[in-house]
């Protein structure tokens, strides 16, 4: 049997039983023309502010990057969490991702499950020290914790002989990592039908894919098996651009900060409907000769949102371990 994440499949159902969202198609071919004519280019990874040393050491900062990585918002902007790079601040995901790389450097932060397990909460605190605050930190922790313990009982202690018993199937290591690691496990009910996201797990598969640059352990096939990883800073940009079309009353929800609820179906139409926006917007570019997979598109989306330049209505603020 042919081995499927299910995520299409599942947030198909969704998509087309919403209520809340709408996926507008004339703005998702304008904006495929539009990238189709500019020759849009995929994003790089980002050296500066993630560890890599092209070892399976570099698999495990993956590891617990990705274990850390969700709710980077805060209902305060002034409260939003940063911290010192260079002489500005970073804030968010590429926040999270410079603060593991600099607690490897000092050796806060070792591959071990002994030390892991003797980590204090005082001291994975100090490696975040930066201005406001990182929601759900004691869940970060904890994660942390429970994830190594998986490790340590089922792979020797080291994510890399997970990624090894995949035999350098994407779609086998996010199922993988679903199946053994809880707070991956991103699923939803929907009309008591079960949703797939999986989007930590996706974005896993994806950064070691990027981070070795296609090689070694980023040797991956079926990476275009995989979706858009479904978040808060992807719908914010697609309902920028026009393609998510939200009710009146999401609409007035989002905008004015007002929080929704994990596993509404608020959310998960958001999410779901994110996710084929950007497989439309796939089948749309490679009609016109530009071949992308699902999750590149998510990399220019999202690196666009980073950028300055670029002016949006709020997203979305759930809180949630899983994106």
């Amino acid at each position: 049997m042919k081995q499927d994440t299910r995520v299409l499949e599942t947030t198909e159902y969704v998509m087309r039983r919403s209520r809340y969202i709408n996926i507008n198609q004339e703005k998702i071919k304008k904006l495929a023309e539009n990238w189709a004519k500019s020759k849009i280019k995929i994003p790089v990874w980002n050296y500066n502010y993630h560890f890599f040393n092209n070892s399976w050491q570099s698999c495990e900062y993956l590891f617990i990057l990705d274990s850390l990585n969700f709710c980077f918002w805060n209902k305060n902007p002034a409260d939003k969490w940063q911290i010192k790079y260079k002489n500005s601040y970073l804030g968010g995901y590429f926040a999270l991702a410079y603060s593991l790389k600099k607690a490897v450097k000092n050796r806060l932060i070792k591959f071990e499950p002994k030390f892991i397990f003797k980590l204090s909460y005082e001291d994975f605190k100090k490696i975040f020290l930066g201005k406001g605050d990182l929601l759900l930190l004691k869940e970060r922790f904890k994660i942390l914790k429970e994830n190594y313990q998986i490790l340590d009982k089922n792979y020797n202690g080291k994510f890399i002989n997970l990624i090894n018993e995949c035999n350098g199937d994407a779609v086998k290591l996010v199922l993988k990592i679903v199946k053994n690691f809880p707070s991956f496990r991103d699923v939803a009910f929907y009309n008591k039908k079960k949703v797939n996201f999986y989007k930590r797990a996706q974005i896993l598969a994806g950064d070691l894919y990027a981070s070795f640059q296609g090689k070694k352990w980023g040797r991956l096939k079926n990476l275009d098996k995989l979706t858009m990883f479904a978040d808060y800073k992807i719908p914010q940009i697609l309902r920028g651009y026009g393609i998510l079309e939200y009710s009146l009353e999401l609409a007035d929800k989002v905008n004015n900060g007002k929080i929704i609820l994990s596993e509404s179906k608020e959310e998960i139409e958001i999410r779901a409907n994110s996710i084929w926006a950007v497989e439309f917007l796939r089948q749309e570019v490679k009609k016109m000769g530009v071949n992308l997979k699902n999750i590149e598109i998510d990399w220019i989306l999202w690196n666009k949102t980073q950028k300055n330049n670029i002016k949006l209505k709020p997203y979305h603020l759930t809180k949630t371990i899983y994106y």
